[in-house]
């Protein structure tokens, strides 16, 4: 069974997945066995923040001051891209502290 993301869970990405940044054009991309998909600044944005044993309310709530969205508007897209990734395997949930 998958993992299924709520607002209190801390996500982080999978061993198998990275972040890096191409060489040729400097944008972020996430690397995972034979693919890769191009981040935008949102998404890697998205991304550095789970790496902080952040709950999804959390970086929700870094995001939205950042970019001034609506925090549910936010929390929606926030939650659609890492289920997304999680239905792909790459990204895993911490235990909460």
């Amino acid at each position: 069974m998958g993992v299924t993301l709520g607002p209190a869970s801390r996500p982080r990405l999978a061993a198998r997945a990275r972040v890096r940044l191409d060489r040729q054009t400097g944008k972020a991309m996430l690397l995972y066995p034979e693919r890769g998909l191009l981040l935008n600044a949102v998404g890697q944005a998205v991304l550095e923040l789970c790496g902080a044993r952040r709950t999804v309310d959390e970086i929700v709530g870094v995001l939205a001051e950042r970019y001034q969205g609506n925090a549910a508007t936010v929390r929606a897209d926030v939650l659609a891209f890492l289920q997304q990734l999680a239905d792909r395997g790459l990204l895993e949930l911490e235990d909460a502290p």
